[in-house]
């Protein structure tokens, strides 16, 4: 894959998390989901963000690499760079909680224990994990035509699993393998050069918008919660959520998305304590309009520039990196 390629793909995980960040605050501005304006954005927004991140990871597994190594070697580096950060940022997360809410530690540990979460967000390192886990196995041991049942299969399975936590669990897992196979599976269309032209771009938008409004109006599929109505609606919006990303990538090359794409997980884990502690201090953040969100998201711009230098330059072990990023940048 061409430095080119990797390129545009860190500018689309950026535009992702920032899709990821205006979800949330949606959610603060809009808890009872009364305002359709805000939750039709809602709605579009959460048809893809997160699969797509599922499926970038599938385009981006190096199969040469992992040809010759064991399970145990894999299970290493995905602890490693999964399991280290969900600790970290869940740790944060009880403090967070412990200070503006008042939760005891006991019920924080459990909340980490059972991926009910402190931080909201942690529930996709899981997830991501136990997908990566399954992921190996099949694409070692299965073949083709088996594999791709096994892809059907990811979204059949997670719409009778529900109303148990640890069935919940296992579903967010079971729908992040399904994504991360059609990322492996479909990466040379992904990486095409020709889903930057006009007629994937509008193609793929209207796929994702006709997903949304089937997810708000009659689907409501909702993967951290595990209720997923329609497996159609959700692969249709991840697939085409992820050609859009990518497409809008190669043609709007933001030098600084590039290098928030290579932070996307410090801004993932953290980003939230913001929208926790905001409508602590100012309860009129609760329920507020398009203003304070935008009061919210450049709170949470200005606390994540000093946050992921931090992290960066003192934590970088906690967020899976086995050197400073800062490095690298430097170097370019």
């Amino acid at each position: 894959m061409s430095k080119q390629r990797l390129d545009y793909i860190d500018i689309a995980k950026a535009y992702l998390i920032f899709l990821v960040i205006v979800g949330h605050i949606l959610i603060v501005l809009n808890p009872t989901y009364s305002k359709l304006l805000l939750s039709a954005g809602e709605s579009w927004i959460t048809s893809f963000h997160m699969p797509a991140f599922f499926v970038i990871h599938g385009i981006l597994f190096n199969e040469e690499k992992w040809k010759k190594k064991s399970f145990w070697n894999y299970l290493k580096s995905r602890s490693f760079s999964l399991l280290v950060p969900y600790l970290f940022f869940e740790t944060i997360g009880i403090i967070c909680r412990l200070i503006l809410y008042k939760q005891s530690i006991k019920d924080g540990l459990y909340n980490l224990i059972t991926v009910r979460c402190n931080i909201g967000a942690d529930w996709f390192l899981i997830a991501m994990f136990m997908g990566c886990m399954v992921f190996w196995f099949v694409n070692r041991y299965f073949n083709h035509i088996c594999s791709l049942l096994m892809i059907i299969l990811s979204f059949l399975i997670p719409v009778i699993m529900r109303e148990n936590q640890l069935l919940i669990v296992l579903s967010r897992g079971v729908i992040a393998f399904g994504f991360i196979m059609i990322g492996y599976y479909g990466k040379k269309m992904f990486l095409d050069e020709k889903i930057k032209t006009p007629l994937w771009i509008v193609g793929s938008f209207l796929i994702v918008t006709v997903s949304a409004i089937m997810n708000l109006k009659v689907a409501g599929n909702d993967i951290y919660l595990g209720v997923i109505n329609s497996p159609l609606t959700l692969y249709m919006g991840g697939v085409s959520g992820t050609v859009f990303t990518l497409g809008i990538a190669k043609i709007i090359k933001i030098k600084e998305s590039e290098i928030i794409g290579k932070h996307t997980l410090s801004i993932m884990g953290t980003h939230q304590l913001v929208i926790y502690t905001l409508p602590v201090l100012f309860p009129i953040f609760n329920n507020g309009n398009l203003l304070l969100g935008l009061l919210m998201f450049l709170a949470i711009v200005l606390f994540e520039i000093p946050v992921v230098y931090l992290i960066d330059k003192y934590l970088w072990f906690f967020v899976g990196k086995r050197i400073k990023s800062t490095k690298l940048i430097n170097k370019r």
